[in-house]
């Protein structure tokens, strides 16, 4: 561990100690950990990240099929968003300027645009939530990320150092009431999230999802034109389906 980074966690630990004391099943060091990590995340203007990810589907003969997609990811605070997505779900890019969100398949050439008027991580429940559309290693982003997993973490635990493509990691892992998860947080000075793993025990056979997070590149200049969606010659216009109403 370097110097830097342990002086910062004594720091973190002795105003992180007293509030989750009461809770002996949380670790302040993983605590400390995952608080430099979002705390790095959030001074952010923008930034790009690769993340490559591998997922369940549950296959009625099957059982559980592995399925992966890349997703390139473009953003810049407060309200401009690009994903550019290839994998088993098809090539697909997502554009949103702050005014709008655009949703096109690549493969079909269809495309679909709606209003929407709101910072990014409130753009990105908005959508969830009505359509159900995914967005890459997206709970990163929540300036609430910790204090949201502390809420909800009946176990939080740091299992000490370990490497993931070479490089140094912070290993954390824990456990809510229907997932677990695992976090590796790099050892660098930068503290950037470089993988993590949920599995979602609470379903049937257990399925996973994965993602490796890869190629950072922090505080980039990215041309306005890059959010904005031009619709391609003979593309044409879809109606994007809403999730059910969960009751």
């Amino acid at each position: 561990m370097n110097r830097k980074l342990f002086f910062g966690l004594l720091i973190c630990l002795v105003f992180n100690a007293g509030l989750y004391a009461q809770k002996t099943n949380i670790d302040t060091v993983a605590v400390a950990i995952l608080d430099r990590m979002s705390h790095m995340i959030g001074d952010l203007n923008s930034c790009h990240v690769t993340v490559k990810s591998n997922y369940d589907i549950q296959s009625q003969h099957l059982g559980l099929v592995k399925h992966s997609d890349e997703e390139q990811l473009y953003m810049e605070g407060p309200d401009k968003l690009l994903i550019r997505a290839t994998g088993d779900r098809g090539d697909r890019n997502i554009f949103y300027n702050g005014q709008s969100l655009s949703y096109f398949s690549v493969e079909t050439n269809r495309y679909s645009t709606i209003a929407l008027l709101a910072p990014i991580v409130e753009m990105i429940d908005t959508v969830h939530k009505l359509y159900n559309i995914d967005f890459p290693a997206a709970d990163f982003f929540y300036p609430t990320f910790v204090d949201d997993l502390l809420s909800e973490s009946q176990y939080l635990i740091y299992l000490g150092m370990t490497k993931v493509d070479g490089k140094d990691c912070f290993h954390i892992a824990g456990k809510m009431p229907d997932k677990t998860f695992q976090f590796w947080v790099s050892d660098d000075g930068l503290n950037l999230p470089l993988k993590m793993v949920i599995v979602y025990t609470s379903r049937e056979m257990s399925p996973q999802y994965e993602a490796v997070l890869s190629d950072w590149q922090l505080n980039p200049v990215f041309p306005p034109a890059l959010f904005e969606f031009t619709i391609p010659p003979k593309a044409k216009t879809i109606k994007l389906i809403k999730a059910p109403t969960k009751k």
